[in-house]
């Protein structure tokens, strides 16, 4: 389920689906739809998204995902796309405090944000869908590019790494490593430091600082065509059986 929970100034949306937090279609829509109340909200200036447990999220339900027809799946992938604009081009200060493992589609949603928080230690965090033989949507590595610049963008999608919370500060992906006792502490703080800002002034900064090749581009229909031909292919379906989530 995705939780909603609103203090002055700041609303905090979980992801808390046991144990790792997998995104079926429904855990989306859920998103969004709680994205979308916080962001409607006039007590909210900061919206933070974290994870339940040792997650922040392991990314899209593969398992559930090999249930489905294409249609189901190509609709799940266009809602999860839908949601990760909506999140860059959000008007409010949004930040992710990733609590544990950050992978695949839990990395979009975490690169989404304006800031990224992560514990240290054995999280680890990656846009690592190359090591299952699947590509990347060309919206997803626009937002990256414009998060860690291209260089250090291809050496994360080349190479498919895991990154722990060192690695991924080195290469500019995320802002800040915490010690994990500290990092709801250490975001709500900062959360709150944003409380005095006008929401009009936010709003307009953040739309003449948003990267336009990110604000403007759309996935077209036969990006995602073309990542469900390589999703159904006799070969990938074969790797993807073999994850299981845990």
């Amino acid at each position: 389920m995705i939780e909603l929970h609103s203090e002055e100034n700041f609303s905090t949306i979980t992801i808390n689906r046991p144990k790792v937090n997998p995104l079926d279609s429904e855990m989306i829509i859920s998103l969004q739809e709680k994205f979308t109340e916080a962001e409607k909200s006039k007590n909210t200036n900061t919206i933070i998204i974290t994870g339940k447990g040792s997650f922040f999220s392991f990314g899209l339900d593969i398992p559930n995902l090999l249930t489905k027809s294409r249609n189901d799946v190509k609709k799940s992938l266009m809602d999860l796309l839908e949601l990760c604009k909506m999140i860059y081009s959000s008007k409010k200060i949004t930040i992710s405090s990733i609590n544990g493992h950050a992978t695949g589609a839990g990395c979009m949603i975490a690169i989404s944000t304006d800031y990224r928080y992560m514990v240290e230690g054995r999280a680890k965090i990656a846009l690592n869908e190359i090591n299952i033989g699947l590509p990347l949507f060309p919206s997803t590595i626009n937002m990256l590019k414009s998060v860690v610049g291209e260089t250090n963008a291809k050496k994360i999608l080349l190479e498919g790494t895991l990154m722990d919370s060192k690695l991924a500060l080195q290469l500019g992906l995320i802002d800040k490593t915490v010690d994990s006792h500290d990092l709801n502490d250490t975001v709500t703080d900062f959360a709150k430091t944003f409380a005095n800002k006008k929401s009009e002034i936010v709003a307009l900064m953040k739309k003449d600082l948003s990267s336009e090749q990110v604000l403007n581009f759309i996935d077209h229909d036969n990006d995602i065509e073309d990542f469900l031909d390589i999703f159904y292919s006799d070969e990938t379906q074969e790797i993807l059986k073999n994850i299981e989530i845990r």
